[in-house]
């Protein structure tokens, strides 16, 4: 019998006379650190001791959407409307509405043909994603050319239409 087990059952049957430890291999003991004192973790984050606590130093962190701000009136995008109109133009939804008024009445020709380019850019857009559509069509197809569930939906349906023919006649 083992060495560990020899211990449990003595300890079952009321004969040991030390405490048993359990754990696995040998424990790191965490490095004792100073007030003051500022380290990397194996992540690459900074940390800094503090008097009885750790801070994260977050200074050098950034988050995405405090980059995004108007090109007009320097203002976080922070709204939904806003940031709709943000990913279009680079604008808040009221700079963005000046600045379309502001072309209608300097020359309506100008506001033409920049709402025409716009919805240009958006056909674009609209027949990659119809060609994508086609493209797996055609991948589809080359799987099995053959696929007949449509022909079978169609002579099922004329099938039930012949049964109720016959049922009115």
């Amino acid at each position: 019998m083992g060495k560990n087990i020899q211990k449990v059952q003595d300890m079952l049957d009321g004969n040991f006379q030390t405490k048993i430890q359990v754990g696995v291999g040998d424990q790191e003991v965490e490095e004792t650190r100073k007030v003051g004192d500022k380290w990397t973790d194996s992540d690459g984050n900074e940390w800094e001791q503090k008097d009885g606590y750790r801070t994260k130093n977050t200074s050098n962190i950034k988050h995405y959407s405090w980059d995004e701000k108007c090109s007009g009136c320097e203002k976080l995008i922070l709204k939904k409307w806003d940031k709709d109109t943000h990913k279009a133009d680079g604008r808040c939804y009221h700079c963005q509405l000046n600045y379309e008024l502001d072309l209608k009445f300097d020359s309506w020709l100008r506001w033409f043909a920049y709402r025409r380019l716009k919805d240009f850019k958006n056909m674009k857009s609209i027949e990659k994603d119809m060609e994508q559509l086609v493209d797996e069509r055609q991948k589809d197809l080359e799987k099995n050319p053959f696929d007949e569930t449509i022909a079978n939906a169609l002579a099922n349906g004329e099938v039930e239409m012949q049964i109720n023919k016959n049922k009115l006649s």
